[in-house]
């Protein structure tokens, strides 16, 4: 019989506090908010809006991926990719990238919100141009939404599945979980899974704006996203990629690998209730909570953090603090926190960030603040941690991401302890 959890052995992250996972967390700690305002004249009619960049550049020094190959992809693949060299660099798979892992048991499970943007804005451009004639032989290639997913799997001739899941908010954490159910089952004894976003310039932020989701800068303060704080008005676009190793217990005690957690359930389902908005009871976001535990076999009283979707704007955080209190009565609430106000939201990336800081935290036996968040609103059910990071109580921690569209997705996690 499979077993119901999955061993993490590799974590890798770029974000814009960092260019691989533990600067990003080490700026996380520290207090960092890396954020800055967005162009001037972007969006004149509706402010300027803080973005949080990857600082993609310099995360490609030093990295595996090769520059030559990278000037064919669109810059949401490229991140991918350093991000899933670190995890495989993690994980004790020393082979740099484009050295197979190969086989038909490794799969591949990549959860991306918008997928390759910049690359299809440039085509736009180009036909809009009169210039269609003049695209370049990797344009199509490059903007596919399964980009990231495919070129990963060939990189490594990874031959099982090589999905790419986009379900908006949700993507990266839907992707991770689909990568369990692929061990769980047995039809894999490795995934590499997690999420990409990038889109923290004029059309991501346009398209935002003019939904009326972000939270603009008033006196050229960054620090707008604030997550369960009574003044929150809006989210900040981020970007980033975090990739996940996942393989099968027998795998991994074959190879001596170490662990940095376990994956032990997974929740999905859908608000069926508007384009943008979420449910405004929560049930949606409480359902996909219980799924993760039921799916595991665990209990509420188990789980001692959740990092919650918390996108500092009033629905979202209004119906997720409900959802929480209502499936955690009697019990006990976790320490419940978001750390987006220091990054952005990362979007389809959101919840693999997430999931790679609750891990690095459950390491150390704590949970990273919501920083940003300086007023709670005495209208939630309970404050999130704050003034600095938590001692974690309890060895679970539930991870959640909403997106547009009404999709949710809870992944319960183990952290090992250093």
């Amino acid at each position: 019989m499979a077993s119901r959890s999955a061993c993490i052995t590799g974590l890798g992250a770029v974000t814009p506090l960092g260019r691989d996972l533990p600067s990003s967390w080490e700026a996380l700690l520290a207090g960092r908010v890396a954020l800055e305002l967005d162009a001037p004249g972007l969006a004149p009619e509706l402010g300027r809006y803080p973005v949080g960049r990857v600082p993609l550049e310099e995360a490609l020094e030093g990295s595996s991926v090769d520059r030559r190959l990278a000037r064919r992809m669109d810059p949401m693949t490229v991140q991918l990719l350093v991000a899933a060299a670190e995890a495989l660099r993690d994980a004790g798979l020393e082979a740099p990238l484009g050295q197979s892992l190969s086989g038909s048991r490794v799969g591949v499970v990549l959860g991306v919100g918008w997928g390759a943007a910049r690359t299809l804005q440039t085509m736009g451009g180009a036909v809009a141009a009169g210039r269609a004639h003049r695209l370049g032989p990797f344009s199509i290639p490059a903007s596919m939404p399964n980009s990231a997913a495919s070129n990963l799997a060939i990189l490594q001739e990874a031959r099982g599945p090589a999905w790419t899941v986009c379900t908006a908010c949700a993507a990266g954490l839907d992707a991770c979980g689909i990568a369990l159910g692929l061990i769980q089952s047995g039809q894999c004894d490795l995934v590499l899974t997690g999420g990409t976003e990038h889109i923290a310039w004029d059309l991501g932020v346009g398209g935002m704006a003019a939904a009326r989701a972000l939270a603009p800068a008033r006196n050229g303060d960054v620090r707008t996203l604030k997550p369960f704080d009574r003044r929150r008005e809006g989210t900040a676009v981020g970007e980033g990629a975090a990739v996940l190793v996942l393989e099968s217990e027998a795998h991994a005690t074959a190879r001596g690998a170490s662990l940095r957690g376990r994956a032990l359930g997974y929740g999905a389902g859908g608000d069926g209730f508007h384009i943008t908005q979420p449910r405004p009871d929560g049930s949606g976001a409480r359902e996909v909570m219980e799924a993760a535990l039921r799916n595991a076999g665990r209990e509420p009283v188990e789980v001692g953090a959740i990092y919650a979707h918390g996108t500092g704007t009033p629905l979202n955080d209004a119906m997720e603090a409900r959802a929480i209190a209502e499936l955690f009565e009697g019990t006990g609430l976790p320490a419940v926190t978001s750390t987006k106000g220091q990054h952005g939201h990362a979007m389809g990336a959101s919840g693999p960030l997430h999931a790679v800081f609750a891990l690095c935290g459950a390491a150390e036996g704590r949970v990273a603040p919501t920083l940003t968040c300086e007023e709670p609103d005495p209208e939630l059910p309970f404050e999130p941690v704050r003034g600095g990071p938590a001692a974690l109580e309890r060895p679970l921690v539930l991870v959640n991401a909403f997106g547009f569209g009404g999709h949710n997705a809870s992944l319960l996690l183990e952290g090992a302890r250093a």
